[in-house]
């Protein structure tokens, strides 16, 4: 039996996963976004609806919004495989990579038709 191990030094691989069609296709599969960073989005599309139903001035808008935001931060992110980091960017999340869950791309597989070999390896 043959065994396929991580290609370590493929420019795409990332802490056991393959980034290859993140970078071919930025933000084209849905799948690999934090949900926890899409909850975020839907709630703020949400609240600039009501600000604009509501006729608020930017302002204002703003003001309400950062106070809403920081509560947000200060609850639960309500996902099972959120592991804190060490930095202050919400979530604050060591999987998380711009807004691409590590965790939600596929396993590197070894070496493959795309392994390209980092030139910082």
């Amino acid at each position: 039996m043959v065994t396929r191990l991580p290609a370590l030094v493929c420019k795409h691989y990332v802490r056991g996963r393959c980034h290859y069609e993140e970078t071919l296709n930025p933000g084209y599969d849905p799948g690999y976004r934090c949900v926890v960073l899409m909850r975020l989005q839907a709630v703020y599309d949400s609240f600039l609806t009501q600000a604009d139903a509501f006729g608020l001035d930017e302002s204002l808008a703003a003001s309400i919004w950062a106070k809403r935001f920081g509560e947000l931060c200060r609850e639960d992110t309500g996902c099972q495989e959120y592991e804190p980091d060490d930095t202050n960017a919400y979530p604050g999340c060591t999987h998380l990579r711009g807004d691409v869950c590590l965790l939600r791309l596929p396993e590197c597989e070894g070496r493959c038709r795309n392994y390209t070999l980092n030139s910082r390896g």
